[in-house]
């Protein structure tokens, strides 16, 4: 695979495809860091944009790194992980299976006491996602539905994913694909998440125009795009 090594910080990944529109950073626990590269873009481009970008891949490394630290994702017997709508809590039990319980808006996973947690931990993590999975049919689909209305947009269909690579995305026949960890989003970042894509059903690929509509429909959006760069798509 090709690599860029970033002085002062290290190897990053290359992955390049027809299918990839812009430069973009990607990083995971355990997966390290790659950045995306659309056809056409050279390498020196490649590093200038690296460098531009060095102190977010600081700051998001020491994240990762202590997400790897803690297991990976974050998750342990105690924690408590507040999604938009639920509080997920890990809790021992001495009961000999894993269970788990609902109690209003408190999901409790039950975990049998002295089990190794990084030998589970991976289902942990899947029962995560489908709390953010059913929240986001719950709740996402009527936002959508509100700002398209509100602005003139007109999409498909609203379906949801769970991957490390992007927070949406908008297929040429404007079907829209949200990810579902956008739950643990606040209410604005997914506002912008959506609108983004709106702005897709429109202008396809993120030229001045695209910029121009999301600027009519979202006058803040380079703050809040710069926000959202504070979070992962990790669990």
């Amino acid at each position: 695979m090709e690599t860029i090594d970033l002085p002062g910080f290290g190897v990053i990944k290359v992955r390049r495809g027809s299918h990839i529109k812009r430069l973009s950073l990607r990083m995971a626990a355990g997966r390290g860091v790659w950045v995306c590269v659309p056809p056409g873009v050279g390498r020196r481009m490649v590093a200038s944009f690296l460098e531009e970008n060095r102190e977010w891949l600081m700051r998001n490394r020491e994240q990762v790194e202590r997400r790897e630290q803690e297991g990976g994702v974050g998750l342990g017997i105690g924690a408590e992980i507040a999604t938009k709508l639920h509080v997920l809590k890990i809790e021992e039990t001495a009961e000999r299976e894993p269970s788990y319980r609902i109690e209003g808006k408190v999901f409790r996973l039950l975990i049998p006491k002295g089990t190794d947690f990084r030998r589970i931990e991976g289902i942990v993590g899947k029962f995560l996602v489908e709390v953010y999975r059913l929240e986001a049919k719950q709740y996402l689909p009527q936002r959508v539905r509100a700002y398209a209305e509100r602005f003139g947009f007109k999409y498909e269909q609203v379906g949801f994913r769970n991957n490390v690579s992007n927070w949406g995305s908008c297929s040429y026949d404007n079907h829209i694909s949200l990810n579902v960890k956008l739950m643990k989003l606040p209410d604005e970042l997914i506002d912008y998440v959506i609108l983004h894509e709106l702005c897709h059903t429109v202008e396809k690929n993120h030229s001045a125009a695209f910029w121009r509509l999301m600027k009519s429909v979202c006058p803040d959006y380079l703050s809040r795009r710069k926000r959202l760069r504070e979070y992962n798509t990790l669990i």
